[in-house]
C-alpha cells in the first residue's frame, strides 16, 4: 500500500506544494513505462516546487499479463529509430513515428544515457538491464553523404559503432547475401527485461513517496468527477486539490473524452519468449515493405535472466488479442535463420534449459534446412526453448509523440501535460520524454499562458 495523499501532503509542509495526477497508459489505462518514468521524473525533479504525485491506473506491473498492457510484452532493446536529419531510418515505421525530427533524436539519446548508467554494475536497476553488442542488418545500402562521400547512419552515436564491411557480410556463416542483406552495422547498447524493469520503476516510485491508486476516468476535463474518484479510492484525499494532470494513457487517448485523438491507433506486435541463456548478443534484420506488403522486422533480444525475445511484426489497426499460430511459426523460422546459435547441437531436455543446468557445447550448431522443415518439425526442434508466445498493441500515433500542454477550464484553470503516442519506442524514449513533460509542467505553473510545448513534428520545442 502506498501512503495516503493527505499524509504525503502533510509531509511536505512548504506552501509551494503541487498535487499532480498521472493517468496510466494503454487501452485499459494501465501504468506503462511512459507513465511510470514520467511520474518518477516529476517526483525526483530538482525543482523548487514540492510535488505530490499520484498515479491513477486500472492495471499495475504485478498484475497478470494482458494484450492491453503493451509495456509487459515489449522486448526490449535500446535501438533508436530517430535520425534527426530529415531522412527516415531503414527500420522506421514512418506512419507512426517522427524519426526525422531533431528533438526525437535528443529524446532517445537522453534516455540511452540514463539507462546506460542504470545498467552499470552495482546499480539498483542492474538486474533489469544487460549491455550487449548489437548487429543490425539491412536489405538496403547505407546512404552516403554527398559532401563528404562517407556513409551516413542514424545509429552512429552509439558506443563502439562500426559499419560492417562487404567482406564481413559475404563471409558470414548466416549466408547473408543469399538472404538479400546489403549492409550492416554493429554497436554497443543494452536490453531491458521489461517485466522486471516495470516492477523496479514501480517500487522506485513508491519508495520516493509516490501514491498509486487503481481506477480510471472517462473524461479528462471532469475534475469534479476525478476528485470524487480519488476520494472514493482514498477518503483522506477529499480536501486535496488536483493542480495538474499528466496524460500518459497511450491508446486510451483515442477514446478518453476531452482528448479523443483520432491520430492514435493500435500497431499490433507478436513475439516468442525463449529460454537460451547462452545468447549474449542482439541481432536485427530490417527492411521496408514493398508493393503494399508489411515491413519485415526480425530481432533477437537477450535478457539478463537468460530469456530471449524473438519477433516480430508491425500490423496497423489489428487488435486480435491472442498470438496467431501461423505468425509464431513465421517468427521462429526467421529467428532461427538470423540466429542459428539458438539451436544447440546436443540434445537437451526442456527442464535442463529452463533451469540453467545445461552444459553447453562450443561446437557450431548443425542447422537443418528451415525452408524444407514442416511446421510440426520446426516446433519440435524449438520446443525445448519455448516459454510462451505473446502479443501486444503498441500505442502508435500518426505524426509521432504528442508532448504538449493545454488547459482545463473548470472551477480552476489547471494544466494537462500530454505524453503519449510512442508506438514501439516507449522504452527508448521514456526518460527523455519524461524530462520534457516535467519541463512543460514547470512552465505551466510559472505562467498560465505557457501554451508552447513539444508536439512533434512541430518546431516549437523545449
Amino acid at each position: 500500500m502506498t501512503a495516503p495523499i493527505a499524509d504525503a501532503i502533510s509531509d511536505k509542509s512548504s506552501l509551494n506544494t503541487k498535487h499532480v495526477v498521472v493517468l496510466g497508459a494503454g487501452a485499459s489505462f494501465d501504468i506503462g513505462v511512459i507513465g511510470l518514468t514520467t511520474a518518477i521524473s516529476i517526483l525526483e525533479s530538482a525543482s523548487k516546487t514540492n510535488y505530490i504525485v499520484t498515479i491513477l491506473a486500472s492495471h499495475l506491473p504485478n498484475d497478470p499479463k494482458s494484450i492491453d498492457y503493451t509495456s509487459h510484452w515489449a522486448g526490449a532493446h535500446h535501438v533508436s529509430h530517430a535520425t534527426g536529419t530529415g531522412i527516415s531510418a531503414p527500420d522506421a515505421n514512418s506512419s507512426s513515428t517522427n524519426t526525422e525530427h531533431p528533438e526525437q533524436l535528443a529524446i532517445d539519446q537522453e534516455t540511452f544515457r540514463t539507462m546506460w548508467d542504470l545498467s552499470a554494475q552495482g546499480s539498483d536497476a542492474e538486474k533489469c538491464l544487460m549491455r550487449i553488442e548489437q548487429v543490425e542488418y539491412y536489405h538496403e545500402e547505407i546512404p552516403v553523404d554527398k559532401d563528404s562521400g562517407q556513409a551516413r547512419h542514424h545509429l552512429s552515436w552509439y558506443p563502439d559503432f562500426k559499419i560492417l564491411s562487404s567482406a564481413t557480410l559475404s563471409s558470414s556463416p548466416l549466408d547473408l547475401l543469399a538472404q538479400g542483406i546489403r549492409s550492416g552495422v554493429s554497436f554497443n547498447t543494452l536490453t531491458i527485461d521489461t517485466p522486471v524493469y516495470l516492477r523496479y520503476l514501480y517500487q522506485r516510485f513508491v519508495d520516493k513517496g509516490g501514491i498509486v491508486l487503481r481506477g480510471r476516468v472517462d473524461d479528462i476535463r471532469d475534475l469534479k468527477e476525478l476528485q470524487r474518484l480519488l476520494h472514493e479510492l482514498q477518503p483522506t484525499a477529499s480536501d486535496v486539490q488536483i493542480d495538474a494532470l499528466i496524460n500518459c494513457t497511450g491508446l486510451g487517448s483515442r477514446t478518453l473524452l476531452g482528448v479523443e485523438d483520432d491520430a492514435v491507433y493500435p500497431l499490433r506486435g507478436q513475439t516468442v519468449l525463449l529460454r537460451a541463456p547462452w545468447i549474449k548478443f542482439g541481432r536485427t534484420i530490417s527492411s521496408k515493405g514493398k508493393e503494399g506488403k508489411e515491413d519485415l522486422w526480425t530481432y533477437i533480444i537477450p535478457r539478463r535472466s537468460g530469456d530471449i525475445i524473438v519477433g516480430g511484426i508491425k500490423t496497423p489497426n489489428d487488435s486480435f488479442p491472442t498470438p496467431r499460430p501461423e505468425t509464431t511459426i513465421d517468427i521462429l523460422r526467421r529467428s532461427l535463420k538470423l540466429c542459428p546459435e539458438l539451436l544447440h547441437p546436443q540434445p537437451v531436455e526442456s527442464a535442463e534449459i529452463r533451469s540453467g543446468t545445461t552444459q553447453l557445447s562450443t561446437d557450431p550448431p548443425s542447422i537443418p534446412n528451415l525452408d524444407q522443415l514442416s511446421d510440426p518439425d520446426l516446433l519440435n526442434l524449438i520446443e525445448p526453448l519455448m516459454v510462451e508466445a505473446g502479443c501486444g498493441l503498441r500505442p502508435a500515433r500518426n505524426g509521432g509523440i504528442r508532448l504538449d500542454v493545454e488547459w482545463i477550464e473548470s472551477t480552476r484553470r489547471i494544466p494537462i501535460i500530454h505524453n503519449y503516442g510512442h508506438s514501439g519506442s516507449g522504452y527508448q524514449s521514456s526518460w527523455g520524454s519524461a524530462t520534457r513533460a516535467w519541463r512543460l509542467l514547470e512552465g505551466g505553473f510559472k505562467c498560465e499562458h505557457y501554451l508552447q510545448g513539444v508536439r512533434l513534428p512541430n518546431n516549437a520545442l523545449v
